[in-house]
């Protein structure tokens, strides 16, 4: 399917999709009139692929542009062409491309199977699949690439995402609120992008909602060996503890603690009747009441707390409250 050529409208706010992503309009990678020029300078940030317009003049239609920002494993953007144009990619690389329409429609295809895209529903292309697609003239696409290591590390093995991707499905909810607070909010971005530890925590939820959204899990890990529960489970708290001030996430830690992932969590909830992510929230709770115990005249609770790798400060307040018996702030005019 192709679309006519036409005179992209300019975006307004009844037209857009799932949301206006005001944070990556300041972080535009390019505007250009030429196609072939477009097509070079989003390989460098995506892949490399084809494009040809469909049906239009030569003139560049009404120029193209994309926006685009990176946090840890994830990349965000946005691509307009300001024309109709058909696009192929041989396969996806070692990553895995999610579109959806911020405005205009488009036709794709997902390893063979055709899929349409729209401000209400997109698609999940796997590493090494195909991927095709018709745009429209007016079409705006919102792209998120979530690199493959990473999301095998927040998932604890293989994952098989849905190709179609429904954005009115409640279930998805909380992760396309979650995309929308990082594309929206300058300083959530910037807070992620200065310290490693929020990048990991924003990379995991974005993995794990997606996957709960969905209804998908990771692939099995194999099978539990005996015998050697304890031993995985002091392992992992001893890295842990060595390295709390460091971004982590679950496969690491199981990698430190030599199982696969399933095998850490099911000696935890043997061993420990918690799981490993709650012994790292511990730890990191304590060193955030160490250093509100001997601060400095520059001490804030909000840089302790994003220090100590707790993005939301509420929820960072109300943990600290139930461990400690009083705020975090209380803590720290006590000891000035």
């Amino acid at each position: 399917m192709t679309f006519a050529s036409a005179a992209a409208p300019a975006p307004s706010a009844h037209r857009m999709g799932a949301f206006e992503p005001s944070v990556l309009r300041s972080n535009r990678l390019f505007e250009s009139r030429d196609l072939d020029e477009a097509r070079e300078r989003i390989s460098r940030v995506m892949q490399p692929h084809e494009v040809w317009r469909v049906g239009g003049s030569a003139d560049g239609g009404a120029g193209s542009h994309m926006d685009f920002v990176r946090v840890g494993g994830i990349g965000l953007g946005t691509i307009d062409f300001g024309e109709a144009v058909q696009l192929e990619v041989d396969a996806i690389d070692d990553y895995h491309l999610l579109m959806f329409c911020l405005r205009g429609q488009a036709e794709t295809r997902v390893d063979g199977r055709a899929i349409a895209a729209s401000t209400h529903a997109g698609i999940v292309c796997a590493p090494g699949h195909d991927f095709s697609a018709a745009l429209s003239a007016d079409c705006e696409q919102f792209v998120v690439r979530l690199d493959r290591a990473m999301v095998q590390r927040h998932a604890g093995g293989e994952v098989h995402f849905n190709e179609g991707l429904d954005l009115r499905r409640p279930e998805l909810q909380p992760w396309l609120e979650q995309l929308r607070a990082l594309a929206t909010s300058p300083h959530l971005l910037a807070t992620a992008q200065r310290h490693p530890l929020i990048a990991v925590e924003l990379e995991r939820l974005l993995v794990l909602l997606l996957l709960e959204g969905q209804g998908r899990h990771a692939a099995p890990a194999p099978p539990a060996a005996r015998g050697i529960a304890s031993g995985c489970v002091r392992r992992a708290e001893a890295y842990m503890q060595g390295h709390v001030e460091e971004a982590m996430c679950l496969a690491d830690i199981a990698q430190a603690a030599g199982v696969p992932v399933r095998t850490l969590l099911d000696a935890f909830k043997r061993c420990r009747d918690h799981t490993p992510m709650q012994y790292l929230k511990e730890l990191r709770l304590e060193l955030a009441r160490r250093r509100l115990q001997r601060p400095d005249a520059a001490t804030r609770v909000s840089a302790v707390a994003l220090d100590c790798g707790f993005v939301h400060l509420g929820r960072f307040s109300q943990a600290y409250s139930r461990r400690f018996g009083e705020s975090p702030s209380v803590t720290l005019q006590a000891n000035l």
